[in-house]
């Protein structure tokens, strides 16, 4: 075949692929607070709607749906590869993860394994937890992050992100547990200040996640011992929280934010 044709089938294929992206729309919604910590992780949903003719595959079965959430999505900042690359200390990640995510993706479609097919105006939503960010550690910056969802056998689509993901790197730590350091038995709690705005992180034990669980004013006293978290706020107002409640409490708040956001829109 000459080359002139060869360039034309590429062509076509991308206009097709293009198109395909076009008729996708994939959005996520995000109950992690923003701008995130090193230390937490995402949670939330993310809904994909198939408005083309084309069925589209999506990673997933009926006991498993968060597998798409964890597979066949690209996190990553949203900055330059030269930035990238300035904030590690180390080549960008992108091209390696990209090929992993694609080849994963690729191979259970060829092989028809753990895909759930889309068809025209077929919606899917996937609930998310846990999901780690892979960040850059050497930088003093708030940076954001974008996602793509990819879809094979060559697309990446672009994800709407609720609210924009943004990583705090320049987030400053206090530590408020008095315990002995490698005391696992009780919780490790901190003041945690990005800019202007302080709360309250706690974790629980070892093993568990990071948890919010209060907006700070710097006037406010945190004091925790005998299991219990004490704040008093500089108006007298006195809340004490159970070592025992820390998941429940970020639990509630996380909620009380959702209503929140969801009352504004």
């Amino acid at each position: 075949m000459k080359k002139s044709g060869i360039a034309m089938l590429a062509l076509l294929f991308n206009v097709a692929q293009q198109s395909t992206a076009t008729d996708v729309k994939a959005t996520m919604y995000v109950d992690t607070e923003m701008p995130c910590l090193s230390g937490e992780r995402l949670s939330g949903r993310i809904v994909i709607r198939n408005n083309g003719d084309d069925e589209i595959k999506l990673m997933g079965r009926p006991d498993f749906l968060e597998k798409l959430a964890y597979f066949q999505l690209y996190i990553f900042p949203d900055v330059s590869v030269e930035e990238e690359e300035r904030m590690t200390a180390r080549p960008a990640e992108s091209p390696f993860l990209r090929a992993r995510i694609k080849n994963h993706m690729d191979s259970d479609v060829s092989k028809n394994r753990d895909i759930v097919t889309l068809k025209k105006g077929d919606n899917l939503e996937v609930v998310f937890e846990g999901i780690e960010l892979k960040v850059p550690h050497s930088t003093s910056q708030v940076t954001p992050f974008v996602v793509e969802l990819y879809l094979s056998p060559d697309t990446w689509l672009p994800v709407e992100v609720h609210p924009p993901i943004e990583a705090a790197f320049d987030a400053k730590h206090t530590l408020v547990t008095t315990t002995e350091k490698g005391d696992n038995s009780t919780a490790r709690v901190s003041r945690v200040r990005i800019g202007t705005n302080e709360f309250l992180w706690a974790k629980a034990n070892s093993s568990s996640q990071s948890q919010r669980l209060a907006d700070l004013h710097p006037d406010d006293a945190v004091v925790h011992t005998n299991k219990t978290i004490t704040i008093t706020r500089k108006d007298g107002d006195v809340r004490t929280i159970p070592e025992a409640d820390i998941p429940r409490v970020s639990a509630e708040r996380k909620e009380e934010r959702r209503k929140k956001a969801e009352e504004g829109k």
